[in-house]
């Protein structure tokens, strides 16, 4: 419950929104890198 307080507390701020932001946008092009089609290696 305190990690959720913090980070609408961090939210509030410009530099905190640029940070979610960068790790939202972090956390989606991992989760489709993990699960993107497996290439052909041959």
């Amino acid at each position: 419950m305190g990690a959720i307080l913090d980070l609408t507390e961090m939210l509030k701020e410009p530099s905190g929104m640029i940070g979610a932001v960068v790790i939202i946008a972090a956390g989606y092009f991992f989760v489709k890198w993990v699960f993107q089609e497996p290439k052909d290696e041959e």
